[in-house]
């Protein structure tokens, strides 16, 4: 086969050799000095042996070993030529030489002349001690105290031994005060973890419950609730640094050590007699107890719980300085539940009015930012009908589909549900969980009263969706739907109200007010003729009997169990004065960031219908945010701000608070900033394919499917047993593997994908951890630059001065020179004239043509620039 056009990415002609005579000796004898040559900003970081096995490979080729036969396009750096023209220049400042006591690990840093050890003790702190005040102490290479007061430029030719530190490997940029998280809940813990994965403990983390997990799972959830989607899109471990840090592995795959519980069958509250997963010996949708207790098996994990303060309510908060000013921080009042006992019950019911009475703060914590958590599953929407009394009175009961018992207790298991009739208000993702619960305790019927019908989304679908490495089109998802929708007699789901249909078949938006309710009972008892939907409202009530809006009865009613939404807390809006939301920004302070779970969908294209990736992407981009304030700055000034969307109290919603939005309002916000700050984009890495790796690895399609018949098969016994009127009924589980295969046939057809039933290869999933796991550690070495210019160790910048990108390139040009097959001030990888050569590769006929990128060479495979002149030159070798 004859390549139609070559690449060569910035390196000298096979003729000629990268390493000099001398360059070869020293890998011989001190190999990492010769790889630190080379690779001196990540020389922490990378494989030593690795990289000078790659280094011996000093091969030469004469040109007449091979000619190719088409043209050529070479890329070349710009940037080198820049860093050996900065590297022979004279610096303006000291440079001190770091060494970890104990470690091979080293760090240069430019400071003032005149800066003392204590000074630049203080710098080192901030940058790389784990929490700031670390006891550190600088040490002579032969082990004897510096004395703080010491100048920098009397000690700079030797190295500065520092005590005290674990590495260099996680520079962080420390604010004055530390990060508060107010809420622990499952993002709360979640942007702590973040901090944890930097060693960067700088945070510290309040929640009013005596234990991490938050209201939406230890008040707003029932005893009988699980995980509506398949766990691996909602596990707390969602993202690829923690295949290598705590306990390892994708998520709470059987890989993954302490972890792994979480997706086995389970006996406990909650749960079924036998144990949960049907006999599979897994589950798939751990319920209550479980997702509590992996949310606090990370806090552990990752030795967050050291900085987490329970029982402790934020019950103040004053901006302390101009409000727009740099040096502005939050004195924010704290009051210890423990000593407020009474108020636990009136939490749990969210009794706004007794939460709300003044309060005097026991103590105080200063805060340079904050991240305020406070979920979007916590405060019910009471609504009052008449003729409650008398349905009361006849027997019936009426309460809210929550655990909480805001407005009422709804009961399950008491004994009453039995062969009795409930109707369900509401027909979002709690009122489903509801029907589950109903059924569950041997219902005769169940019906969901609803203006409109919302569609249902079940297991099957839902995974593929999350397993898929490309979102899933909205056509295409409800055609997965289908099989399920016709076998529990639910008309076609292309004909919901929805469903917003364009000219074409593939033209379609799935735009609703509420979140896909998730689960296959719902659909069985629906088959079952368990579960009757009536489009309509409730009007009044009376003995026994619902009067629905349109004229209708139902009658002989036991039950009425609401689930009419949720509102947000009071308390948030007035704890910091909201008035409005820019982006995530309480009214527009990026220091302060809130997080709630947006109301509704509307995509063409889905990724996810859980809060793993969210809650990751949430947490990845505010760290990186508050980590690179100069980039925000920077940002404002080009008028991001201007862009970003505002909310404000909601006219349609009047009941609802400010910091409450719909996902319009949060996709919106999304693309406003993932166009201002493209960089961050490699905090978050390949997200598809960790998705892909992540849900294959976690939930193996035979295994799920397996799993998923075999709950079905549960149910209908349960049904068939239990449930008046169904002993004699059977319905076959929709979904079969061959309709799987067809799946991933079809969506590789329609989106050029290449992806199977058995999931990637373990070669796939081990280079899309690796891959990540450089580009991370290439992030961290670069925010070194600008902490030095932030810290101000040296005086008097220009705009464009880079004291740090200097230190790089002199320490690099003197380590170099000598190894590299170069002129002899030069060390550069390659002479410039040994480019011309390349032209002697070529085969008459073709050509071989120069460009230059404004870069690095190492950076040319990542640069956007590099890629466009690529994609130029093979465009135009494209058959006409």
């Amino acid at each position: 086969m004859v390549p139609c056009a070559t690449v060569v990415m910035d390196r000298a002609a096979p003729q000629f050799p990268l390493l000099s005579e001398k360059g070869l000796s020293e890998l011989q004898s001190n190999p990492d000095k010769v790889v630190q040559a080379f690779n001196y900003e990540m020389f922490n970081y990378i494989d030593k042996a690795l990289y000078a096995k790659d280094l011996s490979l000093n091969e030469t080729l004469d040109s007449s070993y091979h000619k190719f036969g088409c043209d050529m396009l070479l890329l070349k750096g710009k940037g080198d030529q820049k860093l050996l023209d900065l590297g022979k220049k004279r610096p303006k400042f000291t440079i001190a030489k770091l060494k970890i006591k104990g470690s091979d690990q080293t760090m240069d840093l430019p400071i003032e002349s005149t800066s003392s050890v204590k000074e630049l003790m203080t710098a080192v702190d901030s940058f790389f001690s784990v929490r700031k005040g670390a006891d550190l102490k600088a040490l002579s290479p032969s082990g004897s105290v510096i004395a703080g007061a010491t100048p920098v430029s009397q000690v700079a030719q030797t190295s500065i031994v520092i005590e005290g530190l674990d590495d260099f490997k996680h520079p962080h940029y420390t604010w004055p005060h530390p990060a508060v998280i107010i809420g622990g809940g499952f993002i709360g813990v979640k942007v702590a973890m973040q901090y944890a994965l930097h060693k960067n403990e700088n945070f510290v983390l309040f929640d009013r419950h005596a234990q991490a997990g938050g209201d939406a799972w230890h008040y707003s959830a029932t005893k009988f609730s699980r995980c509506q989607t398949d766990y691996g899109a909602f596990n707390i471990w969602w993202g690829h640094e923690f295949n290598y840090t705590g306990d390892g592995g994708f998520g709470a795959s059987p890989q993954s050590g302490g972890r792994a519980f979480l997706t086995k069958s389970f006996k406990g509250p909650g749960a079924p007699p036998e144990g949960s997963g049907a006999g599979t010996g897994v589950d798939y949708h751990p319920v209550k107890a479980q997702i509590l207790e992996g949310v606090r098996h990370a806090l552990k994990e990752y030795n967050i719980d050291k900085y987490s303060q329970f029982e402790t309510d934020v019950v103040s908060l004053k901006i302390v300085g101009d409000p727009d000013a740099e040096e502005r921080y939050y004195d924010l009042g704290l009051r210890d539940l423990k000593k407020a006992k009474d108020l636990v019950q009136a939490e749990k019911l969210k009794d706004i009015k007794a939460l709300s009475a003044p309060v005097k703060a026991d103590s105080t914590i200063k805060a340079s930012v904050i991240y305020h958590l406070p979920g979007a599953y916590e405060v019910t929407r009471i609504v009052d009908y008449p003729g409650e009394d008398s349905f009361i009175a006849a027997g019936g009961q009426i309460g809210y589909g929550m655990g909480s018992g805001q407005g009422g207790e709804f009961v399950w298991d008491d004994g009453r549900m039995k062969d009795g009739r409930c109707a369900i208000l509401g027909n979002g993702a709690f009122a489903v969980e509801n029907v589950r619960s109903c059924v569950e305790n041997a219902a005769a019927k169940v019906y969901i009263v609803t203006r409109r019908k919302s569609l249902l989304c079940p297991r099957l679908p839902c995974w593929f969706c999350h397993q898929a490495p490309d979102p899933t089109p909205a056509w295409f998802l409800l055609k997965t739907f289908q099989p399920m929708y016709k076998i529990a007699g639910i008309e076609d789901p292309f004909s919901f109200y929805a469903v917003v249909k364009g000219n074409e078949f593939t033209d379609v938006t799935i735009r609703q007010s509420s979140r896909f309710g998730i689960g296959d009972v719902t659909f069985l008892a629906h088959a079952y003729g368990l579960l009757e939907y009536r489009v309509d409202t409730l009007a009044r009530c009376s003995g026994k009997t619902l009067h629905l809006t349109s004229g209708d009865k139902l009658e002989d009613m036991g039950h009425i169990c609401k689930a009419l939404g949720l509102l947000g807390d009071p308390r948030v809006d007035k704890l910091h004065a909201i008035t409005h939301r820019v982006g995530n920004c309480i009214n527009g302070d990026f220091r302060r960031i809130i997080n709630a779970d947006a109301t509704g969908m509307d995509a063409r294209r889905f990724t996810t219908f859980s809060a793993g990736p969210g809650a990751a992407g949430f947490s990845k981009m505010w760290y990186y945010m508050h980590q690179h304030p100069w980039e925000w700055r920077a940002a404002v000034d080009n008028g991001m701000m201007k862009l970003l969307p505002v909310h404000k109290m909601s006219d349609t919603q009047p009941d609802q608070t400010v910091y409450m939005t719909n996902i319009q309002y949060e996709m919106w916000a999304g693309g406003v900033m993932g166009s201002y700050f493209p960089l961050m984009a490699r905090a978050h890495g390949d997200e598809a394919s960790y998705s892909h790796c992540l849900i294959s690895t976690m939930h193996p399609t035979k295994l799920f499917l397996q799993y998923c018949k075999a709950d079905w098969d549960r149910y209908q016994d349960m049904f068939r047993k239990y449930c008046k009127g169904c002993a004699d009924k059977s319905v076959d589980y929709p979904y079969t593997y061959e309709m799987i295969e067809d799946w991933f046939k079809e969506y590789n057809e329609s989106l050029g994908m290449k992806i199977g039933p058995d999931g990637p290869t373990e070669e796939f999933k081990q280079s899309t951890i690796e891959l990540f796991k450089k580009s991370a550690e290439g992030l961290a070495a670069e925010i070194v630059h600008n902490l030095v210019k932030e810290a101000k160790l040296v005086s008097n910048l220009k705009k464009d001065d880079e004291p740090f990108a200097q230190v790089l390139a002199i320490q690099t040009h003197e380590l170099k020179k000598s190894l590299t097959a170069t002129e002899a001030e030069s060390s550069l990888d390659y002479d410039v004239k040994y480019v011309d050569a390349w032209k002697d590769w070529v085969s008459d006929g073709y050509t071989c043509k120069v460009a230059e990128v404004d870069c690095r060479s190492k950076e040319l495979l990542v640069s956007g620039d590099s890629w466009k002149q690529i994609i130029k030159f093979l465009q135009e070798k494209r058959p006409q």
